[in-house]
């Protein structure tokens, strides 16, 4: 009977345990949250900004001018489908490639200028793929009450909270403090260490963070699309003067859209490309032909010096060409040059890496083009000559007939 009596006491304490636990541990780590004191086992922020709490009001994005619409064309590139200026007269779009240590694909992004070759915007496309949302991510969202209350919320409505939801007031029921310290450790996992606000976009299904430029005539952001359980991100630069800028902002902003890459899709690609006249083909809106094409398949060295030899043979390419030759040369220590442009580079090693190249296929060309000397046979001597005409004297004699005999039937 005592042992009994025992047991029952454990359980009661445990019991109770847990229920002061899951009534007042959310309290009191909520308090130590909005605070920026939260270190428990439980719960703890891998990073603290008062900002998490307040998104800020939707950012503007303005209508897409009707204006020269047909010079805008939809390019797939790596996992987006963009609006791109080919053959604008207005924009000019320049490769903006890299290789980033601890990535095994090259950094892919595109920068623009406006007409007076003033840089105007940047793209630049970051990782995409299936959101996690963390829930395994502290220990107090393990706990079976509290992780039964955060899975009783849809994928899409905790992402759009991360950007919406306002964390404020006192007078709330453990499963709103549960949900709020979630929504927090989320934002807390996603946004950058400096921002300067984020939230909706305005009538759009899409979200955005702000972070600071380093020159103050530009606007950063960072723009995230949540589509079928896909986390679609990207970096977007312009400037805030400028009302070209708007415009490429805006175009983007309702213009790109997420589609999977696919490697199979490079050879299509480029067989559209083929089908352009050589002017286009040298031109910017070859380049966005080829520049789509390979970003399917980035290991593609062939597509990659399609990239150069096209630009080359065509004009006002120069910015294009020595942003690719900086990156072949990153990559493979060659530019894979073929033809001597004019295009200076500030690197020296480039530009000596340019000149050996050049000077390496003007020796190979110079050897194809050489003629050969064919060694002539030496003159045969008279005994030779002689012994020859016998020979074919004989070998063209005819053979005697054979004698038939005659067949004597009786």
């Amino acid at each position: 009977m005592k042992k009994t009596f025992w047991i029952l006491g454990i359980i009661s304490i445990l019991i109770v345990s847990l229920y002061s636990v899951v009534r007042y541990g959310p309290a009191y780590l909520y308090d130590q949250a909005v605070h920026g004191r939260s270190s428990s086992q439980l719960y703890q922020l891998k990073k603290f900004n008062r900002k998490f709490f307040t998104p800020t009001q939707n950012t503007y994005v303005s209508d897409v001018s009707g204006s020269y619409s047909n010079l805008w064309r939809e390019f797939h590139v790596r996992d987006i489908v963009v609006p791109l200026p080919a053959g604008h007269p207005m924009y000019q779009a320049i490769p903006s490639i890299r290789m980033v240590e601890g990535m095994t694909a090259p950094h892919f992004g595109l920068r623009f200028n406006g007409p007076s070759g003033r840089e105007i915007a940047q793209l630049h496309l970051l990782s995409s793929g299936v959101w996690s949302n963390e829930a395994d991510g502290q220990e107090l969202f393990r706990l079976p009450m509290v992780r039964k209350e955060i899975l009783k919320r849809s994928t899409d409505e905790i992402w759009r909270d991360v950007f919406t939801r306002k964390i404020s007031g006192w007078d709330l029921s453990w499963q709103e403090m549960v949900y709020n310290l979630y929504i927090l450790h989320l934002r807390s996992m996603m946004l950058p260490e400096t921002f300067t606000n984020f939230g909706m976009v305005d009538g759009k299904e899409m979200a955005y963070v702000e972070i600071p430029s380093a020159n103050k005539d530009y606007k950063t952001e960072m723009i995230f699309s949540f589509q079928k359980g896909l986390l679609l991100s990207y970096l977007l630069v312009t400037d805030s003067r400028a009302s070209d800028s708007k415009e490429i902002r805006a175009r983007f902003i309702n213009g790109i859209n997420f589609r999977a890459s696919d490697s199979a899709l490079t050879p299509i690609i480029y067989k559209e490309f083929k089908q352009l006249n050589f002017t286009q083909q040298t031109d910017q809106e070859g380049m966005l032909f080829l520049l789509s094409a390979w970003s399917h398949d980035m290991n593609n060295i062939e597509m990659f010096k399609e990239l150069i030899y096209y630009l080359e043979r065509g004009s006002k390419n120069r910015e294009q060409l020595k942003s690719l030759y900086r990156f072949a040369y990153q990559r493979y220590k060659k530019t894979f040059t073929t033809r001597d442009t004019g295009v200076e580079d500030d690197d020296p090693d480039i530009r000596l890496s340019r000149q050996i190249e050049l000077e390496a296929l003007s020796e190979r060309k110079t050897l194809q083009e050489r003629p050969r000397n064919v060694m002539k046979a030496p003159e045969p001597t008279n005994k030779e000559r002689m012994d020859q005409m016998l020979k074919k004297a004989k070998e063209s004699k005819p053979e005697k007939k054979k004698s038939r005999q005659k067949m004597i039937i009786y």
